[in-house]
């Protein structure tokens, strides 16, 4: 369901209910890249909620809002080499299929050591196992964070793309099938009637 633009108190109340909830993660979240997340996000999206108040603050409120809970996060944790242990998973599934074909490792003994993800998954850990891990700003191009944020964004630009076409096409569809519906001239009308009656006869 999608909230009118003319109605900008329902979406800052949206992204004030967002920013309630990212905020509690500092609190309580163990692990540290969820809270520095979660400090993040609810900046993002206390200024969200700020910004959609203001005449056609819709964009600017996304903005707000895409800033605070991804790019913002995404670059401090690449930065400093933090990461949740899902990406140092698909970096080693890479990593295992390149020397071993396989992206599982035969005898996992910890949570971290198992793969829960189907091998498609391990395209994304490829260019760090290509790539290696020198420091945080120089290994940062092999990241599986980025390769997936691509993938994403990009499949995200091609069904934009197959949306506006798709909704080009019917509308051509709708006018052609409403040019052909409408009423011909009285003189084309005169013309098939005259026929009729002379095939008839």
């Amino acid at each position: 369901m999608q909230i009118p633009c003319e109605q900008p108190l329902l979406w800052s109340g949206g992204w004030f209910l967002a920013f309630v909830w990212a905020g509690v993660f500092p609190l309580i979240a163990a692990p540290g890249p969820h809270r520095l997340w979660g400090a993040c996000a609810s900046a993002g999206h206390l200024c969200a909620a700020g910004a959609a108040l203001w005449p056609r603050g819709r964009r600017l409120s996304v903005g707000a809002a895409f800033t605070g809970a991804v790019a913002v996060p995404l670059l401090v944790l690449l930065a400093g080499g933090g990461a949740q242990s899902e990406v140092f998973v698909i970096e080693r599934s890479g990593l295992l299929t390149l020397s071993r074909a396989t992206p599982y490792l035969a005898d996992p003994r910890s949570v971290v050591e198992v793969t829960p993800y189907l091998p498609g998954m391990a395209v994304f850990g490829v260019p760090r196992a290509l790539m290696g891990d020198s420091g945080p700003l120089t290994g940062m191009p092999g990241d599986a964070r980025l390769w997936c944020a691509a993938v994403f964004l990009g499949c995200l630009w091609a069904a934009r793309r197959a949306t506006v076409a798709g909704s080009g096409r019917a509308r051509e569809a709708r006018w052609t099938g409403a040019s052909s519906a409408r009423p011909s001239s009285p003189r084309s009308w005169r013309c098939r009637c005259a026929s009729a009656v002379w095939t008839c006869r």
